[in-house]
């Protein structure tokens, strides 16, 4: 079955799906690339729209995502995470990675 992209639920806050999404994740996947996680910060009701969420290295890139970044994003079911501008994010855990 397949899930299409459906805004974040309106009776939960975007915060709550980015905090289950990002726990005890050690990699970020944006569209092809993973980057190791160096800094991860859950939002929450406080959150402001330049307060940096995300942090992560490749080789010599470097990955920098602010709370505005997810202004507007689509959630699927599986962690999938899509970006207003059609760019795929995915929080993974050391035993989705090969």
């Amino acid at each position: 079955m397949m899930t299409s992209p459906t805004q974040f639920p309106a009776n939960v806050p975007m915060f709550d799906s980015l905090t289950a999404a990002m726990n005890e994740a050690q990699f970020v996947q944006v569209d092809d690339a993973v980057f190791t996680a160096d800094y991860l910060h859950a939002p929450d009701e406080f959150t402001r729209p330049d307060d940096v969420l995300v942090e992560g290295s490749r080789d010599d890139q470097e990955l920098l995502l602010l709370q505005r970044d997810f202004d507007g994003a689509k959630l699927i079911g599986d962690g999938e995470i899509y970006l207003r501008d059609g760019t795929l994010i995915r929080f993974l855990r050391p035993s989705a990675v090969h």
